[in-house]
């Protein structure tokens, strides 16, 4: 699902869910909030909360186009607020993404339209030139998201009577987070200890590949959550639910109506889908406790990955189907896999170090990491797409991706065996465990294969780049070493040990 949609209070109260009255029933009207919610002063299940998501109902829908797809997210939240203390979740935060493709970009990996994993076998006829260039026309072309039909009210008793207080337009703000990173923000006005809000948005998206990660749970208690997807069968998720409070969850088969684009006065075609509900009740509010790497992690919801997909006059084929075809994704990427064999811009320092000659490899190792280390610092910033090497020694700072490609080319080029280990930082949360994801990867440091198959660890963002020194927030149970040539392994980098300088 999404990358994405995790972020700050955005999380507290862009994701809350469905409400439940005095007599425990859901109100799914919006726009009339009942005189129990208004008049409501305590949630019992848990009387210290200082607000409560009574409804949230995102509902998940798919257009079918000729040679692709839409899916637009439509988000409704409506929240209770107990103490004054409960009016901050009334700030929302709505992150989208804008001109994005797996064409070019894969996790921020730059890759060609032939690294993309396909089962050719079912349908060889399709990929002639023409077929290719469609397929190709579907992935490698860029798809931008937008926030829309924004809508937002705030309800507060006065006097007896109930007060609306409405979102203007000119208190939509939209923030540039990075290229492809935006945010829309917006405060529901008059919010204070008493009040019942309600927001409302789409999502409109062309990246049919993704499915947002959701979570049922959120910062403060949820009475009722409903996530409802309907899926063409044309598209396979992988799926996983997860946390400590689970999410009850049905799938039934289900249709949906179409018009060919090229012919609109053709009547509707009808396609089967996948009908996925998703409902959580009386979930708990489970704030960030400052031990917790990703709350995340705990929180009632589910992850979603591409699977397969087939086209109209398509064979099915597949997007990602072992974390092998992955492996290769990553190693053909434009600007990491290409470029580890590359020579490194300190070739002649290192050579005029005679660092080669240095026969321990663990001390030849360490001594190529500082010496890359004094000529580049690491700009406080994780990344997994690096930039050209050379650029780097230039500019002499870069992020940890930037430094630890320079590391690689360093350590090979010192006759060293290094390699990237790909992984997801624990702040982000943990990769699916059922199924392989070519989105979750955040970031990679460098493995040092030494002989007799020992391994040292070391990232660029690490204080003194030295060998297994490698920070907390890369410490994960489960991060891919990929080597070419090679079948990738998992590797526990909770279980490395501290090398003291």
């Amino acid at each position: 699902m999404r990358k994405g949609l995790f972020f700050g209070l955005f999380v507290m109260l862009a994701w809350p869910f469905v409400a439940v009255s005095a007599q425990n029933q859901v109100n799914m009207k919006f726009g009339k909030p009942t005189k129990e919610e208004l008049q409501m002063t305590v949630y019992e299940p848990e009387p210290e909360a200082k607000a409560v998501v009574l409804c949230r109902l995102t509902d998940v829908e798919y257009t079918v186009q000729m040679t692709s797809y839409l899916v637009d997210y439509h988000e409704k939240v409506r929240i209770k607020v107990l103490k004054p203390g409960g009016a901050r979740f009334a700030y929302v935060v709505v992150p989208y993404q804008v001109g994005m493709s797996v064409g070019n970009n894969i996790s921020g990996l730059r890759t060609s339209f032939a690294t993309i994993p396909m089962n050719r076998a079912s349908g060889d006829s399709y990929f002639g030139e023409e077929a290719g260039s469609m397929s190709e026309g579907v992935f490698g072309t860029d798809g931008d998201e937008s926030v829309e039909s924004i809508k937002a009210t705030a309800f507060n008793l006065e006097g007896g009577k109930t007060v609306k207080t409405s979102l203007k337009k000119s208190d939509i703000k939209t923030t540039k987070i990075d290229e492809h990173n935006y945010q829309v923000e917006f405060l529901v006005p008059n919010v204070k200890e008493g009040t019942v809000f309600e927001y409302e948005y789409t999502i409109h998206s062309q990246l049919f590949w993704e499915l947002h990660d959701w979570y049922g749970q959120c910062d403060i208690p949820v009475a009722f959550a409903k996530l409802d997807m309907n899926i063409p069968t044309f598209l396979i998720f992988n799926i996983e639910d997860h946390g400590i409070q689970r999410l009850t969850h049905t799938c039934t088969a289900g249709s949906m109506n179409y018009k060919v684009e090229s012919d609109p006065l053709a009547k509707p075609m009808t396609v089967t889908t996948n009908h996925y509900v998703y409902v959580g009740r009386n979930l708990k509010g489970m704030p960030n406790d400052g031990y917790t790497w990703n709350v995340q992690d705990l929180w009632a919801g589910i992850t979603a990955e591409l699977k397969t997909y087939r086209l109209r006059g398509m064979g099915q084929m597949d997007y990602a189907k072992t974390w092998d075809q992955i492996e290769e994704m990553i190693l053909d990427s434009d600007d990491l896999g290409a470029h580890l064999n590359d020579h490194s811009p300190l070739a002649d320092e290192l050579k005029e170090a005679k660092l080669d000659e240095v026969a321990d490899q663990r001390v030849r190792a360490a001594a190529v990491c500082q010496l890359v280390m004094s000529k580049v610092k690491w700009n406080g910033k994780y990344a997994l797409s690096p930039a050209s090497t050379a650029e780097t020694l230039k500019n002499g700072a870069g992020s940890n991706a930037d430094i630890n490609l320079l590391l690689i080319q360093s350590l090979r080029e010192a006759g060293l065996t290094a390699t990237p280990v790909m992984l997801r930082t624990r702040d982000l949360g943990m990769l699916p465990y059922n199924f392989p994801s070519v989105s979750k990867f955040s970031t990679f440091l460098v493995a040092v294969i030494l002989p007799g198959g020992g391994k040292a660890f070391v990232d660029a963002s690490s204080k003194h780049g030295g060998l297994n020194e490698v920070p907390e927030v890369m410490r994960v149970e489960r991060a891919r070493l990929v080597q070419k040539g090679r079948k990738g392994e998992w590797v526990n980098l909770q279980k490395i040990s501290e090398q003291k300088k």
